[in-house]
């Protein structure tokens, strides 16, 4: 190893798949679900592909209006949420639109309610991986 090394160019294996960052990684739950906007009384079918207590990923048909802050999300009669939101990113696939976004000041009952729906819904994500 001599001086000039430090100037070769260092190869970087190639990474498969994505590498989950956050501090707290999200649920997959790929749900279907259905969003109202505020001021509106229709439903917009959508899917939640996964979620955690500060955010989820959406993906609906529809374009969500630029500035939207909020809409009542619904899972089903037992787990509905009137939610603050902040969109994060989004992208277009294949003709959807497919949102990260974030919750603004979600309350503590809510996030009980989100805890108690994934773990009935989705208690696969609870199961051990050792």
């Amino acid at each position: 190893m001599g001086l000039f090394n430090i100037f070769q160019k260092k190869t970087q294996p190639i990474q498969t798949g994505l590498q989950e960052k956050r501090t707290l990684p999200r649920w997959k739950i790929s749900a279907p679900a259905k969003i109202k906007l505020l001021g509106s009384n229709a439903y917009l079918v959508c899917e939640v592909k996964d979620l955690n207590f500060k955010g989820f990923c959406l993906i609906i048909s529809e374009k969500i209006p630029d500035g939207c802050s909020g809409f009542e999300l619904y899972f089903n009669d037992n787990f509905s949420f009137n939610i603050g939101i902040e969109v994060s990113w989004a992208k277009e696939v294949d003709g959807k639109h497919v949102y990260g976004m974030k919750f603004v000041g979600l309350r503590g009952q809510d996030k009980e309610r989100i805890l108690q729906m994934v773990q009935e819904r989705f208690p696969e994500n609870f199961q051990s991986k050792f």
